[in-house]
């Protein structure tokens, strides 16, 4: 499989690099909101010893997604992840393109409150709910 159109790198992130690399993609949705998406095209060292993609790859993917999506809710105002807890639905396999989205469900001054999902195509792989803590914004 090949990363879907839309999907690049950030070039800011070493993390994201050296785990995936993570690529991301920002969509506008019909109500004029914007969605990001985080996403990895699954590759032999993304594979753990049972032979199927690592759980805590689907786990950085969606940690990726719901916070990049609370920072865009709030025009990019950083982020850092307080909790997070995870569902696993079904296996990934290399080749395939592993991708999550998050929505901000409930919101406060410091807080977002996340929900998201993860894809390999149509297959449903996991999803997470969480809490993201907004950082005060540097000059």
């Amino acid at each position: 499989m090949t990363i879907p159109a839309g999907f690049d790198s950030s070039g800011f992130a070493p993390y994201s690099d050296h785990c995936g690399p993570i690529r991301y993609k920002r969509e506008t949705l019909e109500d004029g909101s914007i969605r990001g998406w985080a996403g990895v095209l699954l590759q032999d060292h993304h594979i753990g010893g049972n032979n199927r993609g690592h759980g805590g790859l689907l786990m950085t993917i969606l940690d990726e997604a719901l916070g990049m999506n609370a920072c865009i809710s709030r025009q990019m105002q950083p982020a850092v992840t307080v909790s997070m807890n995870t569902q696993f639905f079904a296996p990934m396999t290399a080749g395939e393109f592993l991708m999550a989205y998050g929505k901000v469900t409930h919101a406060t001054a410091t807080m977002a409150f996340m929900e998201g999902e993860a894809w390999c195509g149509d297959a449903l792989v996991g999803k997470a709910t969480g809490v993201w803590k907004y950082l005060k914004r540097t000059q």
